[in-house]
């Protein structure tokens, strides 16, 4: 494994130890906040943070490479559009807990969708994905098994993730991860926006941000904002699949905050799902990952 790889392993895990606490605080703000609108003023204020970081790297003149153009509508559609508005409205209608684990559905459309691009599916990538899913699967059993429409809403958003990294790691090719943030957040967080003032045109947005304006700041500026640029740093040294798996241990670090935090109990089965879960995260490390010129997303 070379010391490139390396760096890039542990700017995943850095990553998912912030994404851990995405879902809890759009879980919680959700409750008080339209999910419309909290989903369109979080991205807005990424993409504050995502036009400072380019504009420091020097990146903005990429923006003229018209080349990126069609990988840079499809990563918004696909990552931005669709996952958030389904995610926003599916965490208003169910629990913290539940929020966080059933985006671990990623991972099994990425196994399928991976395969096709040109990352073989192998046996450590099956159970270092496997690992991690099954342990997902007894947290969220926890005694029983329940879906509502809030969770079906959330399983439903994370179908379009793979096609979406596809055309990041195609993106990556051409433009720099700063004007990928960009260029995401901006077109993603306006078409939600515009979206949200259709379906709730009565949207007191002075009460919302003097009330609430922890919840969108620390959402949006840190953990959209600064979570994802360390997510497309590390996302250039790691193949897909690898970068997918070490990412899906967010849930074990928002069990962390729920429990510390929010004061949720934890119980037998989800502490057997935690044990599982690492299980899958050292055959995900243990795995070579794939040489970008093998894939479809090489150029």
């Amino acid at each position: 494994m070379t010391r490139f790889e390396k760096i890039g392993m542990i700017l995943m895990l850095i990553h998912a130890a912030m994404w851990g606490l995405f879902p809890v605080i759009v879980n919680r703000g959700t409750q008080n906040i339209s999910p419309l609108i909290f989903a369109a003023l979080t991205i807005i204020l990424a993409t504050v943070g995502a036009f400072i970081y380019a504009a420091v790297q020097g990146k903005l003149p990429e923006l003229k490479k018209k080349k990126s153009y069609r990988s840079l509508i499809m990563i918004t559609i696909c990552i931005v559009i669709v996952p958030y508005i389904l995610l926003f409205i599916g965490a208003s209608k169910t629990s913290g807990v539940n929020t966080s684990v059933l985006l671990l559905s990623e991972i099994i459309f990425t196994l399928i969708f991976t395969h096709f691009i040109g990352e073989k599916t192998t046996g450590y990538k099956l159970m270092g994905a496997g690992g991690v899913f099954i342990g997902a699967l007894f947290i969220l059993y926890n005694g029983s098994f329940q879906l509502n429409i809030g969770d079906i809403l959330i399983i439903i958003s994370t179908i379009t993730y793979p096609i979406g990294n596809f055309y990041a790691k195609k993106a990556l090719n051409v433009v720099s991860p700063a004007i990928i943030l960009f260029t995401r957040f901006l077109l993603g967080g306006l078409f939600i926006l515009g979206f949200a003032l259709i379906v709730e045109p009565n949207v007191n947005f002075g009460e919302i941000i003097s009330n609430y304006w922890l919840y969108i700041l620390f959402s949006g500026l840190i953990l959209l904002g600064i979570g994802k640029v360390i997510w497309y740093e590390g996302l250039k040294r790691v193949d897909i699949s690898k970068a997918i798996s070490l990412t899906m241990t967010f849930p074990l670090f928002s069990l962390l905050v729920l429990v510390a935090i929010f004061k949720e109990s934890v119980s037998i089965y989800q502490w057997i799902g935690i044990i599982i879960m690492m299980i899958g995260v050292f055959f995900s490390i243990k795995r070579p990952s794939v040489d970008p010129q093998t894939t479809k997303y090489a150029n």
